[in-house]
């Protein structure tokens, strides 16, 4: 016997209430709530977030190639390519050629990229902090594992 199912949700909605039940409308209203925090914490930093979670995946994964850090990292791949370009001018990660194929470029941190982490932490970390401040612990956890089960589920690529 296995776990009950969700109920599901079905458009059109007809309420609010309703639609706080749709999980990618909570999941989207969210990460749009997260961004516009967190950017404007990290303006004083000269840094935004699409630079941070690049910076943070390959802290994370270690040297990535374009493809993977546009995956991890949920940027387009024309965009990642132009970021790069940025974090490489300013020092913060170097290309290199991939040891196993010529043809394949891969990123990966300097020790000025880690720096530049280091000091993004100290504004990123409290910022979760009161994002997620009054939710219980294991509540907390109980959404991420749900998330990850989610996410699993619907990967289309091998990152």
């Amino acid at each position: 016997m296995g776990r009950p199912r969700a109920k599901p949700v079905a458009l059109p909605f007809r309420s609010p209430a309703e639609l706080e039940q749709y999980l990618p409308y909570l999941i989207a209203r969210l990460a749009h709530r997260w961004r516009q925090n967190q950017d404007e914490a990290l303006a004083p930093l000269e840094i935004r977030g699409t630079n941070m979670r690049m910076l943070s995946c390959l802290s994370a994964f270690g040297e990535l190639t374009i493809g993977e850090l546009s995956v991890l990292s949920v940027t387009e791949q024309s965009s990642v390519s132009r970021v790069v370009e940025q974090l490489v001018v300013a020092g913060l990660v170097e290309r290199n050629i991939s040891t196993l194929d010529q043809r394949v470029r891969t990123v990966a941190l300097t020790a000025r990229g880690v720096e530049k982490l280091e000091e993004v932490a100290t504004v990123v970390n409290p910022l979760y902090c009161a994002f997620t401040e009054g939710v219980d612990a294991a509540d907390l956890q109980t959404c991420i594992g749900v998330l990850q089960d989610i996410l699993a589920r619907t990967k289309e690529h091998k990152v």
